[in-house]
């Protein structure tokens, strides 16, 4: 598997594309020891985000097969990813070009990877169940990976994850471009290598990928 290049052209679903909830109150300064303040109703009424989370699927691939559009065409509609879950349970990612792409992810059999999915997608009733994968990346030892809605304190939208970017984070578009915007209220995929016990636990990541 590549990335989107060889899937046929369909428009893609833009995570960030609204500015909406871009401007932010910092009256209150968070801690990074303690996790962020507490705010006022009117400032969780503002601040609450109600995007959808991302939702991380991890296992190991089983099998992989491709579908296409119709037999005229060699570009893909989607690639079907069996993944045998961590509690062995088998589940199938749905590849399209609304996926973004940490890594370069192969058909090789074996290979540990994650899957995120959006809370709110449409998840067919059948079994083994499909989700449409909005981001994949490999399971590496050592890497920790979270792709999410991060609001105004850069807290993940399930409140399990927090970043603190020093000088030495890496921030990036989809492109692999530097990213030099406003990352606050935006999907975005953290990469980092360790974390404290705190909730949400605080990190201070190697990478950031702000999704389109």
């Amino acid at each position: 598997m590549i990335r989107s290049q060889r899937f046929c052209d369909t428009p893609r679903k833009q995570y960030n594309a609204s500015t909406d909830n871009e401007i932010c109150d910092y009256s209150q300064t968070p801690d990074i020891i303690s996790g962020t303040p507490k705010r006022s109703a009117e400032s969780n009424t503002r601040m609450m985000n109600p995007r959808p989370s991302l939702i991380p699927i991890y296992g190991t691939v089983v099998d992989v097969t491709t579908d296409y559009f119709n037999l005229q065409t060699d570009c893909i509609s989607n690639y079907n990813i069996t993944v045998r879950t961590e509690d062995n349970q088998d589940v199938h990612f749905i590849i399209d070009a609304d996926t973004y792409f940490v890594d370069c992810v192969t058909q090789e059999k074996g290979v540990k990877i994650v899957g995120f999915y959006d809370e709110l997608a449409a998840i067919p009733l059948i079994y083994p169940p499909q989700y449409p994968i909005k981001v994949i990346a490999l399971n590496l030892p050592g890497r920790f990976i979270k792709a999410d809605f991060f609001d105004c304190y850069l807290v993940s939208n399930d409140n399990q994850l927090q970043l603190v970017v020093s000088n030495n984070t890496y921030i990036v578009d989809e492109d692999g471009k530097p990213y030099c915007g406003n990352i606050s209220n935006k999907y975005m995929v953290a990469l980092y290598a360790s974390s404290t016990m705190s909730i949400p636990a605080v990190t201070t990541p190697n990478v950031i990928i702000v999704l389109n």
